[in-house]
Order: C-alpha cells, then structure tokens, then sequence
C-alpha cells in the first residue's frame, strides 16, 4: 500500500512539473533553437549537394520542430531554392541517427514531385 502511494505521488510530480506537450512529443523551435536547427538544414543540404544531390538553398523556414525518438527527427516546412532558382515549399524531415554509418535521413516532400529520400553520414 505505501509503494501504491509513492507511485501515485511520483506520478503527479511527474505530470505537474514534466513537459506540458509529453514526453516524446514534437516541440516547436524558436530563437536560438530555430537558428540552430536552420544551421544543421543548411548543413544537410550542402552535404547532399556534394554528393548526388538534391540541390537546394534555405529561403525561409515557415515552421520548425524537433522529437526525440530513436536519435533526433526534425521537421521543417520550407522555401527551398532549386537549381533554376525558383522557390518552392516543401516539407523536409532530417532524422539523425548518428551511431549509424550515414546516419542521417532526409526526406524531401515537394508538391507535385516524387517524395526523396537521401542519406549522408554525421
């Protein structure tokens, strides 16, 4: 019975002071977190670019956020930069798995386009 009350109060301090989106959930970036994950975008871009492609440039990020699954899945919506350079918005996900040999994933979903899905180490 004294354990039961200790798990019962473990878990309402846990549900009070924890994470009000829960845990695992996506969270939107902002300020430093947002120009970060902008930097780690662009880092993944020109790493493809190097390689087979795609080739894209960041315009604008429209919106941004980051989970903790197994490693790190970033999601963007975006205004990418083509070769041609025209703008369009696509939906960008890097899920970064570091401890894996090319480790980390990006996917590229652009209206009317096939969806890619490119790998590059950390």
């Amino acid at each position: 019975m004294f354990v039961a009350k200790i798990l019962l109060v473990c878990a309402a301090v846990a549900l009070v002071s924890g994470n009000p989106q829960g845990f695992g959930a996506p969270r939107e970036l902002t300020g430093d977190d947002l120009e970060q994950s902008r930097a780690n975008l662009e880092s993944s871009l020109t790493k493809l670019a190097a390689g087979s492609g795609p080739y894209y440039r960041v315009s604008r990020i429209l919106s941004a956020s980051t989970q903790v699954v197994t490693g790190t899945l970033n999601r963007y919506k975006v205004e990418l930069i083509d070769t041609n350079n025209e703008t369009k918005v696509c939906d960008v996900e890097i899920w970064s798995r570091t401890w894996l040999p090319n480790g980390i994933e990006v996917t590229f979903d652009c209206p009317n386009e096939a969806k890619e899905v490119r790998n590059h180490s950390a």
